[in-house]
């Protein structure tokens, strides 16, 4: 029996830490700078506010398979410009 045990291939679950490596690997291949094309007024970034933060928690919940409610977005202003923070609870 150990014989023919030593040549099958057992079926690797994989672990927490390699989902982790993952999931980071995936991050930092899209980080990267973002040129500005357009600048969006105050008022029709006020007004769609909550549209974008549905669309982003959609794409980052469906790109890291995390469920929506891990997801947090928030937007700050900087010196005239708008910050998108986005945390991502991982398991």
């Amino acid at each position: 029996m150990w014989f023919f045990g030593l040549f099958s291939r057992k079926k690797k679950r994989e672990r927490s830490r390699d989902t982790a490596y993952k999931r980071l690997e995936a991050i930092l291949e899209r980080r990267r700078p973002v040129s500005v094309t357009e600048i969006i007024p105050k008022t029709e970034f006020e007004k769609n506010s909550e549209r974008i933060k549905e669309k982003i928690v959609t794409w980052v919940s469906d790109t890291f398979k995390v469920s929506p409610e891990r997801v947090k977005v928030e937007f700050e202003e900087h010196n005239g410009y708008i910050v998108i923070i986005t945390n991502v609870t991982f398991e």
